[in-house]
């Protein structure tokens, strides 16, 4: 997918505590040329988001992260310095609509950090954040297409041996299923699973592309 038009600006620093490292942060976030009203939007919403995680940082990671250094440190510990970072992927490019998603990283100690997924899928005629539900005609219940092709797809990886899920799968893809949790693709709608939820840890973030031509003629923006 050509994106070449979303840049990249990246926001580092490092909080400290007695010259020690407490928290290296690492933020990289999109950014789009021009000053037109939709492309304003599309670089306040991710400025925003930047500011908010990096105030999180200093008000929630930082005094945690002193705490654990002076237990360490009593302990006769190595201390690891916390770790927040933030990377984008663009996904899908064709006017009017932009997708992508970002992950954020946070290691807070112990054997592996976190990453959480965030999709987001743009208008940029006017410059909003589409729901899943806009992308459809009204009354068109997609939801069951998405589900039921998430239940093949689970079978198909579980019985060639690619993932092991979680027990009780397919309650736990209903129960687990999100909106929110999407971003487009050239080949189609891209659901996500957030880490926990229907496979362990190593198995990483559990993405389904839904085939457009899935949907018919019920989509209510063309891809």
């Amino acid at each position: 997918m050509n994106c070449d038009f979303i840049k990249s600006q990246v926001f580092k620093d490092t909080l400290r505590y007695r010259s020690i490292p407490m928290i290296n942060i690492d933020l990289t976030i999109p950014v789009l040329a021009g000053h037109d009203h939709a492309a304003s939007r599309f670089n306040m919403y991710y400025r925003h988001q930047a500011r908010t995680s990096y105030n999180y940082a200093r008000a929630r990671l930082y005094p945690q992260a002193v705490r654990q250094y002076h237990y360490a440190s009593s302990q006769n510990f190595p201390f690891h310095g916390f770790e927040l970072v933030q990377t984008f992927e663009p996904t899908y490019c064709r006017k009017p609509l932009i997708s992508l998603y970002y992950d954020r990283y946070e290691f807070t100690g112990g054997a592996h950090g976190v990453t959480t997924r965030t999709g987001n899928t743009w208008d940029m005629d006017r410059g909003v954040l589409l729901r899943l539900e806009d992308l459809f005609k009204p009354g068109y219940d997609y939801r069951r297409i998405i589900i039921r092709t998430i239940e093949r797809e689970t079978r198909r990886r579980q019985e060639t041996g690619q993932v092991k899920y979680l027990d009780n799968l397919n309650e736990n893809i209903a129960k687990n299923y999100d909106d929110g949790n999407y971003y487009l693709s050239d080949a189609g709608i891209v659901i996500f699973y957030p880490l926990y939820t229907i496979a362990p840890y190593a198995a990483g973030i559990q993405t389904f592309t839904i085939p457009w031509v899935l949907f018919g003629d019920n989509l209510a923006i063309k891809p």
